[in-house]
């Protein structure tokens, strides 16, 4: 898999996961929710763009190396 396939495999995965945490904080709305979404969900869109960046760096150096070997 493509360094930009795994990109784009990433966000969509965020986006679903996103859209699922949606649907169960309609039922789940409690402390333990909160605690939750903070935990694990606060921190995760950046990680995600910081990921996403990185990959992208790489994408660009494994690019440059391909080229210089030619």
């Amino acid at each position: 898999m493509s360094l930009g396939a795994s990109k784009s495999l990433l966000n969509e995965s965020t986006r679903e996961l996103f859209a699922r945490w949606d649907e169960a904080r309609a039922s789940w709305r409690d402390a333990k929710a909160a605690d939750f979404e903070k935990e694990y969900l606060a921190n995760l869109p950046q990680a995600v763009a910081t990921a996403t960046r990185i990959m992208e760096e790489l994408d660009q150096v494994l690019s440059k190396i391909h080229a210089d070997c030619d």
